[in-house]
């Protein structure tokens, strides 16, 4: 590698290893970086090829097991190196986005299965599980700032917020695992195309349009199989795998229909001709803002169904 290619290649793996250390380091910088951990590796990958890619992973292991110890540099071999080399491989490999996107999620979701095992098996903890303790510390970190404003809570509520905290995570893990994978599977996807517009030569897999992402009826078999298991859930609550198979199922399906929502969203948001950037933040902003976001999967059901693109006729100027 010399000239322009070192300096590639140095910036990148240097970027990856900046942001796992800030992320070790700065506990509220931690739930950003899992997101975005995997871009640098797969920018690196999909610029300057596999070799490249996995010489630039074992360097960081390297550096950061010598810096930090073994386990932080296990967790950077998952979470970085594994989804971030093999998203630039899908990058230069795949022709289509959606095959793309199905690929690394599963790439992603395999990662973190592993980090876990290993973790668990090796030392008893799971990385990804929210203790009694830490959920305690959380609550009590909140209800700090609400008692500033006058707002008190009381350490009975708190133990009772906590327990909640503990059960629910304990039984969402699966969709949790999913729902992140696409989330930084989504944004790699993002990044690359963002980093590669200065580089025309350099080409990726194109997704279809957002206005037009429309999830097939079969997904209704889902829903039904999902309400079924919801209601024997409810008949035999002893039964813990049902409760906890009913909810995973349902989140995921919550989040693929709010997809749909904000894509329909986006549709007539575009053919309105409301600027690029105001859309974007209103449609963040509905993520977030938990009303807004139920009535856009309620939304995104309906349009499944009925299509509301071609029954809902708008004039163009």
């Amino acid at each position: 590698m010399k000239g322009n290619l070192f300096i590639e290649w140095f910036g990148l793996t240097a970027a990856g290893i900046a942001l796992f250390v800030a992320g070790m380091s700065v506990p509220f910088l931690s739930s950003f970086v899992i997101f975005v951990a995997p871009v640098p590796l797969a920018l690196l990958t999909r610029l300057l090829g596999a070799r490249r890619g996995v010489l630039s992973a074992l360097f960081g292991i390297s550096l950061i097991c010598a810096l930090m110890g073994p386990e932080h540099s296990f967790v950077y071999l998952c979470e970085f190196c594994i989804i971030g080399v093999a998203s630039g491989i899908l990058l230069l490999k795949c022709e289509e986005g959606t095959e793309y996107f199905m690929y690394a999620a599963a790439v992603s979701v395999a990662s973190k299965l592993l980090m876990m095992g290993i973790f668990v098996i090796s030392s008893g903890v799971n990385p990804f599980f929210v203790s009694g303790d830490a959920a305690r510390a959380i609550i009590t970190s909140f209800s700090s700032l609400f008692s500033q404003n006058g707002l008190s809570v009381s350490e009975a509520d708190v133990a009772s917020y906590a327990d909640a905290l503990t059960r629910t995570i304990t039984l969402m893990m699966p969709s949790m695992l999913i729902l992140f994978s696409a989330a930084d599977t989504l944004l790699c996807y993002v990044a690359a195309r963002l980093y590669f517009r200065r580089l025309p030569e350099v080409s990726i897999p194109q997704l279809p349009p957002f206005g037009s992402w429309r999830l097939p009826h079969n997904i209704f078999w889902a829903l039904l199989v999902t309400l079924v298991l919801d209601i024997a859930a409810k008949a035999f609550p002893q039964q813990t795998m049902l409760k906890m198979l009913s909810l995973n199922l349902m989140e995921v399906l919550r989040a693929l229909f709010l997809a749909e929502g904000l894509s329909l969203s986006w549709f007539f948001l575009s053919a309105f001709g409301v600027n690029r950037v105001l859309s974007t933040v209103l449609l963040v902003f509905a993520v977030f803002f938990s009303p807004v976001s139920y009535m856009l999967s309620m939304i995104g059901i309906f349009d499944i169904w009925y299509d509301l693109r071609k029954r809902i006729k708008i004039r163009r100027k």
